[in-house]
């Protein structure tokens, strides 16, 4: 039993155990009242004192899950809201049946991430399988299962948004993996872009993410392949070409003009080497049939 926040809390699953906290889902029983609480009961003495830091700095106060804290004998005690299990993994095959609704379902994890108010080394745990959620009306959202064995004060928000995308990427690219087979260069190349800037670092913001996300068209197409795709080529060259003709017409006429220029040099220059080969003048030899020549030459 535990006994936190006027309530005596009963153990009715365990979710998680290890040497740093145990997690379990508890029913009040003071009240018959049918609603349950996810209890993260914190052991590990340095990891209970950085929990109790952030409690007592208010870093939860602005989540609206977190109910409350409470030490009892060795252990701290956090509790959150607890809702019924829809795992996202379970659930996303059934409800991504197309990409606008992989895009839908990407834009309200991202909304969920903004909503939890937590410090980024924390909110990262959220993004564990276990505990997000997808509801029968769409709506994504977390039980708070974290494992704090993987806690690590350090993480900043760039740490988090990197996870975050990482998850979003995962999530619109299985829409595609059947074809793309793990390849990146086959998927389309809004999600080719979306991945490169993930890995650049380049999302900074929870916000960044959304507005890349909203900014995909509903039906991105992949690259083609074969035949199809040196089509594709010869289309944009044309394309290119149509935007650039003037510029490319005045490249052209200024090579044509230095080629003919270099040529009109050349031929003068040849023409004036023939001439003086053509003029050279060695000396009278002979008159008539007496030699001017030196008999000892």
């Amino acid at each position: 039993m535990i006994a936190v926040l006027n309530m005596d809390l009963e153990p009715v699953r365990l979710v998680l155990a290890n040497e740093v906290e145990r997690i379990q889902v508890c029913e009040d029983r003071r009240r018959a009242s049918g609603v349950l609480y996810t209890v993260v009961s914190v052991t590990a003495p340095a990891v209970r004192r950085a929990m109790a830091s952030l409690v007592a700095g208010d870093a939860f106060g602005q989540n609206g899950e977190f109910l409350g804290s409470a030490s009892q004998g060795e252990a701290l005690h956090l509790v959150f809201r607890y809702r019924p299990e829809s795992l996202l993994t379970s659930q996303e095959s059934i409800y991504g049946v197309d990409f606008p609704h992989r895009r839908a379902m990407a834009e309200r994890l991202l909304a969920a991430c903004a909503e939890t108010q937590l410090p980024p080394s924390l909110a990262l745990l959220l993004l564990h399988n276990r505990c997000v959620n997808l509801s029968e009306t769409g709506e994504v959202y977390f039980n708070y299962f974290f494992d704090l064995a993987d806690y690590r004060p350090g993480r900043d928000m760039a740490a988090f948004c990197r996870a975050a995308a990482e998850k979003v990427f995962a999530l619109l690219s299985a829409a595609y993996e059947p074809e793309a087979e793990g390849q990146l260069s086959r998927y389309p190349r809004e999600l080719v872009a979306f991945y490169k800037k993930m890995q650049a670092g380049g999302f900074t913001t929870v916000g960044a993410i959304l507005a890349a996300v909203r900014a995909m068209p509903d039906n991105p197409e992949p690259p083609h392949r074969g035949l199809r795709r040196l089509w594709d080529r010869v289309l944009a060259f044309w394309a290119f070409v149509r935007r650039h003709s003037m510029a490319i017409f005045l490249t052209a006429l200024v090579c044509l003009t230095l080629v003919y220029a270099v040529y009109q040099i050349t031929l003068r220059m040849s023409a004036q080497s023939a001439a003086k080969e053509n003029t050279a003048y060695g000396g009278m030899q002979t008159i008539g049939e007496v030699s001017l020549m030196d008999e000892n030459e």
